[in-house]
């Protein structure tokens, strides 16, 4: 959405908006009180959230380094704000240079396992916190990290 809205602006003195794209502005249009809440909500939140992670994480894997904890805990962070981004602005393609990276990470440090984890915890956080309409609707953001 991100990118057709940038191009709808870019167009915008050249020619007038047609009907396809008038409707796909306004769906996006009255939605954005509820993208913008939730985006609030998951930001407020990170904290709470990644704390329990990192809790849980330790308590699961007690032979994990530090080092690789807090590198896949920072993944999940910058992944999870990613994911919110592309919610906010609508644009799933957001996240593919994020997902590129951390399958690489993965194949560097050898810490596919630890992530799997955190996702997995991740996902159980958010569906705890969200309601089950804006965990499912954030869902469609999110799913390209369950399924690494």
């Amino acid at each position: 959405m991100y990118l057709t809205i940038e191009a709808f602006f870019d167009e915008a003195d050249k020619r007038y908006l047609t009907g396809d794209e008038l409707k796909i502005l306004g769906r996006y249009t009255l939605s954005l009180p509820q993208r913008l809440a939730m985006y609030r909500q998951i930001r407020e939140q990170e904290l709470e959230i990644f704390q329990a992670i990192a809790d849980q994480l330790e308590a699961k894997l007690p032979q994990e380094t530090q080092e690789n904890l807090e590198r896949s805990l920072k993944t999940g962070i910058a992944s999870l704000r990613q994911c919110a981004m592309a919610m906010l602005v609508n644009d799933v393609g957001l996240i593919d240079d994020q997902r590129r990276w951390l399958l690489a990470t993965q194949a560097n440090y050898d810490c596919r396992a630890l992530d799997v984890l955190l996702f997995s915890l991740l996902h159980q956080q958010l569906e705890r916190r969200l309601t089950p309409k804006q965990f499912k609707f954030f869902g469609l953001f999110y799913q390209p990290f369950q399924t690494l």
